[in-house]
């Protein structure tokens, strides 16, 4: 049976990953994988330093009690899912990133300061959605129930995170709210170079129906999924957190733009913005 993987290092962030994780994976029938990861190597700068082995110990005590504690809060978040837990040495980002290959997604919490050393810092969650070829969930801040929200493009990059709304909005039974922005101009900024209001209406509406084209296919798959476009002139990542805090979304999806190769698996600058400045889950949707 497949499972989501989460990242676990005892701090409030992660917390609140394993609790949305373990939800949505009773949602989704899948088992959960909770990782404490542990690095007791010594940087390039000190190569010949050797960490005492009670210090060794004591960071894998710390891991083994962030994962036994997580569990405990999956097990309350999700009363009879499976659960499995693991402690792993290594660089957080490369191991997460390895054990996640198999997995149905990988979840992480963002700006964890606490628990094992601060291991799971902001730079791991964008590393491991920059390269993950899989889905990536990270928790900026506290889940709840409601719409979900998903940016669309006027590319084939956004159809993944397309149709992975759509089937995150009927899971949760929720509004899906789609969210395009056919220019990054704003309303004001276009008028200021001399486009007059009717003019803007006229050009919303004409993506209006771009974008009920692009999701009609999957509207066909999910008819119980109500859908709610915002189209509008404006800076894409902006409209998109805008448009979750205005619905006071549950999740945002968005699509990542992989230009293939480990080094080369970058996130798009929207989706880079999203995450960075979201402050519920955002999931990253690998085309």
């Amino acid at each position: 049976m497949s499972a989501i993987l989460v990242g676990v290092d005892g701090s409030e962030a992660s917390t609140a990953a394993v609790g949305w994780a373990a939800k949505t994976a009773q949602l989704e029938g899948d088992e959960l994988k909770l990782v404490g990861v542990y690095d007791a190597s010594t940087s390039d700068y000190a190569p010949g330093l050797i960490i005492p082995q009670d210090v060794i110990d004591a960071i894998r005590q710390d891991a083994t009690d962030a994962v036994h504690a997580a569990a405990k809060v999956a097990e309350e978040a999700a009363p009879g899912l499976t659960v499995h837990c693991s402690i792993v040495d290594g660089d957080a980002s490369r191991v997460l990133l390895e054990l996640g290959k198999d997995a149905s997604a990988i979840v992480l919490g963002t700006r964890g300061l606490g628990g094992v050393k601060g291991l799971f810092l902001g730079s791991v969650s964008t590393t491991v959605a920059a390269h993950s070829h899989g889905r990536v969930v990270v928790i900026g801040g506290p889940s709840k129930d409601g719409p979900v929200v998903v940016g669309v493009d006027d590319s084939k990059v956004s159809d993944g995170a397309i149709k992975e709304a759509y089937a995150q909005a009927s899971l949760r039974n929720t509004k899906l709210i789609a969210v395009h922005t056919w220019t990054p101009l704003d309303a004001d900024a276009l008028h200021g170079y001399g486009i007059d209001p009717d003019e803007v209406e006229r050009m919303s509406e004409d993506a209006v129906a771009a974008v009920a084209e692009r999701l009609a296919g999957y509207g066909e798959d999910y008819p119980d999924v109500e859908v709610v476009r915002e189209v509008l002139p404006e800076e894409p990542a902006k409209a998109v957190l805008e448009a979750a805090e205005k619905y006071d979304a549950g999740l945002v999806v968005v699509g990542s733009r992989g230009r293939g190769g480990f080094k080369g698996l970058l996130l798009g600058s929207t989706s880079q913005k999203i995450l960075h400045h979201a402050t519920l889950p955002v999931m990253v949707v690998r085309s």
